[in-house]
């Protein structure tokens, strides 16, 4: 889906991928995946699955990004397909980057992704309303709540290769230290509830990753992170 007026923010290729064979596989396409990831990423990275928080829903065991120019440009994921046989892709979205609670300042060890919905139906005056209790008060809340270096929202541009009940309309992305991710936990006091349009959307993505580096890379970056 496109918007009906694009936000301004950077785009990013999100694409999924899962090792042919699932758990009968051999080790050899998650190290090759893990060894792929770039030292220094930039807008580029890899992640591994690390927990699902969501019911009835498989994600891929992997994810790569990749910062754009355009949302026309070629799939990723369908130029990679054929490097490694030992890995299939399942996703391939385009996110527009629309708020974030800081600069990127060091690499996260993992990130926590929320999809989250509006409810179907609402009108224009009911989503600014969403959106401004997302931006300005939701997300901060979250990222303090989960101890995050920072979160990043994003909203989905285009769909090329659509998720099994297909991709959430916005992605948060909050990014973590490694014990942020051992823990997994709110801490503090309950969230705000919002307005009543916020109090009827859906989460159907809770997913962590952790950031995969190819072996011997530095472990501070020489530019932010996605």
């Amino acid at each position: 889906m496109t918007s009906g007026q694009d936000p301004p923010g950077s785009l990013t290729w999100w694409s999924g991928w899962d090792v042919r064979g699932g758990a009968s596989a051999g080790p050899g396409a998650a190290e090759a995946f893990a060894r792929s990831a770039p030292g220094d990423p930039g807008g580029d990275a890899h992640y591994e699955l690390i927990a699902v928080a969501t019911r009835g829903f498989r994600p891929p065991r992997f994810l790569s990004t990749h910062r754009l120019v355009r949302t026309d440009g070629d799939d990723p994921a369908a130029d990679s397909a054929g490097a490694d046989p030992g890995l299939r892709p399942t996703w391939s979205l385009v996110y527009r980057q629309v708020a974030e609670t800081g600069a990127a300042r060091v690499r996260p060890y993992a990130i926590y992704l929320l999809g989250v919905d509006p409810p179907v139906g609402a009108t224009d005056d009911e989503l600014a309303a969403f959106n401004a209790f997302y931006t300005d008060v939701h997300l901060p809340e979250v990222a303090e709540r989960r101890r995050a270096l920072r979160a990043v929202r994003y909203e989905l541009v285009r769909e090329v290769r659509p998720p099994y009940r297909g991709a959430p309309r916005f992605l948060a992305v909050y990014e973590v230290d490694e014990d942020a991710a051992a823990s997994r936990r709110h801490s503090g006091p309950p969230y705000a509830k919002g307005p009543e349009v916020w109090q009827r959307h859906t989460t159907p993505w809770r997913l962590w990753y952790r950031r995969l580096v190819a072996p011997g890379a530095g472990a501070e970056p020489s530019s932010p992170p996605v």
